[in-house]
C-alpha cells in the first residue's frame, strides 16, 4: 500500500538534529528558513568568510526540499516562446544561463563535499501527447536554438506513448535531501550555527546606516548585520512580493518499473496543468528502476479531501496512458509550489541589508542555487548579472500579467475543475 505521508527522498536519508535556540546571539548574517535556499546560502557566505547563523521553525528541509522531484533544468515552468514575449532576448537568456549555473555549482558542491546523493547529468526531454502539443514544441525547438540553447527535437524511442519530444541536454537530477545531510555536515565544520525549531516571529530594525537588526525568536533574541528569509512561504509578507504569489498543490506518485524500460532522464510535457517525471536507474526493489510521476496541479485554496483523491486519481489514470500499463506504486505524497505573478523568482534585497528569495515556481532546486549566488554577492558588495532580473519589488508589466494570468486560468478549468467532475 503506498505511504500517503512521506516523499521518496525522506524514506530514503536521515537529517542531522539541531538545537532549539536557548540563548541570545550575535551573528554577521540571520537566515530565516532551513530549506535548500537558506542551507546553500548559508555554505556559500560561510566559504566567503561570513558568521552565518541558520534558524528553523521545525525541523530543516521538512517543508519544500523535502518534497520536490529533484529536478535540476535550465527549461522553467515559462516556455521559452512565452519567456521572450514577457521579457526579451536578453532576459530570456539571463534566466537559462543562471539555471545552468545553479546546476554547475549543485556538482560542484557535490564533488568538493564528496556528497553521495544521486547526482546525474542527465537530459531533459519536453514531449509532446498529441498533435497540438507537437506543434507547440517545434516552435519551442525553433525559439530555443534561435537563442542559441543547447535542445533538438529527437526521434530517439523514449519508450513511451508521445507524439515527439525536444532533448535537452547536461541537465541534472538527484537526492535532495541527501544533498542537505551533505550540505549540514559542511556547514557544521565551518562553524554554521543551526537552530530548529525556533520559529522567527519578527525582524526589528531599518536598516539603515550602521544599525542591527534584531531578530525575535520566541523569547530569543539575534543580532544580526543582514538578514535573508528564505522561508519558502515569507513569514513576514513584505510589500515587494505582497499579492505577487500564489500557492499551488502538486501531486506525485513512485513507481516500480522494469530495469531499463525507459531512458535515465528527467520528462515534462506541454499540458496544462503539465505533468513531470524522472527516470532513475536501479534505486527501486530488486533492481528495478524508479519513476517519480507529478503534476495535477492546482491552487491551494480549493484543495479539499475529496480534491486531493480526485487529483492522484487522474494523475493514476495519466500514467497508466502515457506508459500504456499500470506499474506498482511505492508511495504518494503532494508538495507546495509558490508561483510568482510574472514567471520568474523573487531573490534580492527589498529593504537595505534585508534579503529575500521566494516564489521558485517548480523550479526550486536551482533557484535555491541562484540566490545563494545572489546573496553572496549582494553581502560582498560585489556585481551580480542577475540582480535586477529577479530583484523583489519590480513592477510586472501587463503583458506578463495577462501570459501568467491566461496560464493559472487554463490549468484552474483544465485541472482541478475538471478533475472534480470525474
Amino acid at each position: 500500500m503506498p505511504s500517503k505521508e512521506i516523499s521518496t527522498w525522506l524514506a530514503t536519508a536521515s537529517l542531522p538534529q539541531f538545537p532549539k535556540l536557548t540563548k541570545d546571539i550575535e551573528t554577521e548574517v540571520a537566515i530565516i528558513g532551513g530549506g535548500l535556499a537558506g542551507l546553500f546560502s548559508a555554505y556559500l557566505l560561510a566559504k566567503a568568510g561570513k558568521k552565518v547563523v541558520v534558524l528553523e521553525k521545525h525541523r530543516i528541509s521538512r517543508m519544500g526540499t523535502g518534497f520536490t522531484t529533484g529536478f535540476l533544468t535550465q527549461s522553467i515552468d515559462t516556455d521559452t516562446v512565452d519567456q521572450v514575449s514577457m521579457y526579451g532576448d536578453k532576459d530570456t537568456r539571463r534566466i537559462w544561463e543562471s539555471h545552468g549555473k545553479a546546476i554547475d555549482l549543485i556538482e560542484k558542491i557535490v564533488r568538493d563535499e564528496k556528497i553521495d546523493c544521486e547526482f546525474t547529468r542527465c537530459t531533459n526531454y519536453l514531449y509532446a501527447n498529441d498533435r497540438k502539443e507537437l506543434k507547440a514544441l517545434e516552435e519551442e525547438a525553433r525559439e530555443m536554438r534561435r537563442l542559441g540553447f543547447k535542445a533538438s527535437l529527437t526521434k530517439r524511442e523514449l519508450g513511451f506513448k508521445s507524439r515527439g519530444a525536444l532533448a535537452i541536454p547536461d541537465q541534472g537530477k538527484y537526492h535532495a535531501v541527501k544533498f542537505v545531510a551533505g550540505l549540514c555536515k559542511a556547514l557544521e565544520r565551518m562553524g554554521v550555527d543551526i537552530y530548529e525549531k525556533t520559529e522567527v516571529v519578527e525582524i526589528q530594525g531599518s536598516g539603515k546606516g550602521r544599525e542591527r537588526f534584531t531578530v525575535i525568536a520566541g523569547k530569543r533574541e539575534i543580532r544580526a548585520d543582514w538578514t535573508i528569509t528564505a522561508t519558502y512561504q515569507p513569514f513576514n509578507n513584505p510589500k515587494e512580493v505582497f499579492l505577487q504569489k500564489g500557492m499551488y498543490v502538486s501531486y506525485i506518485i513512485e513507481l516500480e518499473v522494469p530495469k531499463g524500460k525507459y531512458p535515465e532522464g528527467t520528462y515534462e510535457d506541454l499540458d496544462n496543468p503539465y505533468h513531470y517525471f524522472r527516470v532513475d536507474k536501479g534505486r527501486g526493489k530488486n533492481g528495478k528502476d524508479r519513476v517519480l510521476i507529478g503534476g495535477e496541479d492546482h491552487r491551494k485554496e480549493v484543495g479539499t479531501k475529496k480534491m486531493e483523491e480526485k487529483s492522484f486519481k487522474a494523475l493514476r489514470e495519466y500514467a497508466q496512458e502515457v506508459f500504456g500499463r499500470k506499474y506498482p506504486e511505492v508511495r504518494q505524497w503532494s508538495g507546495y509550489i509558490l508561483e510568482p505573478v510574472d514567471g520568474i523568482a523573487f531573490i534580492g534585497e527589498y529593504d537595505p541589508r534585508q534579503l529575500i528569495a521566494t516564489a521558485f515556481s517548480g523550479n526550486g532546486m536551482t533557484y535555491s542555487g541562484i540566490s545563494a549566488m545572489i546573496f553572496r554577492d549582494s553581502i560582498a558588495g560585489k556585481k551580480n548579472p542577475y540582480i535586477e532580473l529577479y530583484r523583489p519589488g519590480r513592477t510586472p508589466t501587463l503583458n506578463q500579467l495577462w501570459k501568467k494570468g491566461r496560464d493559472f486560468t487554463e490549468e484552474f478549468f483544465r485541472g482541478a475543475v475538471a478533475n472534480v467532475f470525474k
